[in-house]
């Protein structure tokens, strides 16, 4: 069974033939950029309802709750007891979503034994993101920026501060 594309088309129909248009209309949008999609009040409504499927789509408690999983993930539970991988359809659903890409491939890892193994490599997300993520959302970690100014740029500054004063009173001395 083959899944039919459905492709987009404009709305709008040939004022000559009255046959529709076959052109693709602009994203979020019902007619192409020759019907009225250039048109600055039909592009605000696209953007308009590309924001609302978005919105609808992405729920923040869906989100954190990835970045959760992410981030607590454990890379043991692909493996049983005897240290072999697992097939992935056993994997927990945590194990499943930390795993960005699984690649196998045939090597002789031993020449002397004359016979290839399997070797899968797992390619995990990245946690110390997904945790570093996590922690600033619920406020465990602040970002800090320390900045030392030169006694050059503190001493420019403070003239420069002197000058605005004295044009402001306009005596060309300094407030006291």
């Amino acid at each position: 069974m083959s899944a039919k594309t459905h492709k987009r088309l404009c709305k709008a129909k040939s004022s000559r033939t009255g046959k529709p248009c076959k052109k693709a209309p602009i994203n979020g949008g019902t007619v192409c950029d020759r019907h009225g999609g250039r048109a600055p009040q039909v592009k605000k409504a696209a953007e308009n309802r590309i924001k609302e499927y978005v919105a609808q789509m992405v729920d923040p408690d869906r989100v954190l709750q990835e970045v959760a999983r992410l981030a607590f993930s454990d890379i043991r539970q692909a493996f049983d007891e005897k240290g072999a991988l697992k097939d992935k359809h056993d994997w927990p659903d945590e194990l499943a979503a930390a795993v960005s890409s699984t690649k196998s491939r045939r090597v002789n890892l031993d020449a002397a034994d004359g016979h290839t193994d399997l070797v899968t490599e797992l390619k995990v997300w990245d946690k110390p993101k997904n945790l570093e993520t996590l922690c600033k959302h619920l406020g465990l970690l602040t970002e800090r920026v320390e900045v030392t100014l030169k006694d050059e740029l503190e001493n420019r500054i403070k003239s420069g501060r002197d000058r605005i004063a004295r044009a402001k009173h306009g005596n060309g001395q300094p407030r006291a």
